[in-house]
């Protein structure tokens, strides 16, 4: 099944997407769109082309994830919905359990890949057959899949929200992709402006996105802007703060500091009183012949005198009662 799918990477034009399989990707949206892409080819006469595109939809999936598993199950059933085939296939390293769907193995309109391996993403992206990347997340965080894309030489399809309008440039002259909003309808005509792209504007495209990616998101370009960040933060000077802060923070730190040595000086007088009263009464032991005793201790000498005698629930007491002896002793 992958030797069949890389192989048709080499000659079928492909649209791709790259996500987890989670709802919130949105991975629906180029389903629709593609599928109005499909329909308004076919109404042209173009369906039964030997070059028809499909959809190739790869990304991260964990059978035992049900947010995974829902969402496979929900675009299979969408696609299904548009009557656009499909079939699901991942790498025999990644030992994925695929759901028992009804899948068509030739020629699918969409091919699910769980799971891809980096091999397979860089063919993904470097194929001359990939036409274009789907971004389709809304409100996304910077996403580093359409830069890839970019450093590629693959132009980008992506929502006209959150991160992709940093790294994406949709202007003439200076585009490197389609910023849109997050329609079907929206999608499938720039669906069709990528297609009928010639390859001249294709290669002048990519050239422009090579050198994007390169100019303001590269290793060398970044290390620049950070570099301007700390010189620019360093010459602010340092942050002020009220004298009340100053002096709140040194009284707590005070106290805290006061309330440790308090704790500390108490442990530490209280192992010494221990170990001097192990020095001193060696003979500490428990009477057996007293059953009724046996949860007391008393000090040596003293088992005619009751009132010196301490429980084991007073034992913390008896550091102190030794003391007195050792000081009358002396």
């Amino acid at each position: 099944m992958l030797c069949v799918f890389d192989a048709g990477l080499r000659d079928r034009p492909t649209f791709l997407s790259l996500n987890r399989f989670e709802k919130k990707k949105n991975v629906a949206l180029a389903i629709d769109a593609f599928a109005l892409f499909k329909e308004g080819r076919t109404k042209a006469g173009n369906r039964n082309a030997p070059r028809s595109p499909r959809l190739v939809i790869g990304g991260g999936y964990d059978a035992r994830v049900e947010e995974n598993m829902m969402t496979l199950v929900a675009l299979t059933d969408r696609a299904r919905a548009a009557s656009l085939s499909y079939t699901i296939v991942s790498p025999p390293s990644s030992r994925t359990t695929i759901p028992p769907f009804d899948m068509t193995t030739k020629d699918p309109d969409v091919l699910f890949l769980l799971n891809f391996t980096t091999a397979q993403r860089a063919v993904l992206l470097c194929a001359p057959s990939t036409l274009a990347l789907l971004y389709t997340p809304a409100n996304e965080h910077f996403g580093i899949v359409p830069v890839e894309a970019m450093s590629s030489g693959l132009p980008v399809l992506a929502c006209d929200s959150g991160g992709p309008t940093e790294s994406v440039v949709d202007a003439p002259g200076e585009r490197t992709g389609w910023l849109r909003a997050p329609s079907a309808q929206g999608w499938a005509a720039a669906l069709v402006e990528i297609a009928g792209l010639s390859p001249s504007e294709r290669s002048t495209l990519a050239d422009r996105a090579r050198a994007r990616a390169r100019e303001h998101f590269g290793m060398e370009a970044m290390a620049l802007k950070l570099e301007r960040a700390l010189v620019e933060a360093a010459g602010m000077g340092p942050v002020s703060a009220p004298a009340t802060l100053w002096f709140g923070s040194f009284i707590a730190v005070a106290l805290f500091a006061y309330v440790m040595a308090i704790i500390y000086a108490s442990w530490f007088r209280y192992l010494v009183l221990v170990c001097l009263s192990c020095y001193y009464y060696p003979s500490m032991r428990l009477p057996n012949s007293q059953p009724e005793l046996e949860d007391q201790v008393r000090l040596p000498g003293s088992w005619e005198k009751p009132d010196r005698c301490l429980t084991r629930r007073s034992i913390h007491t008896a550091p102190h009662i030794l003391s007195a002896e050792m000081r009358h002793s002396g």
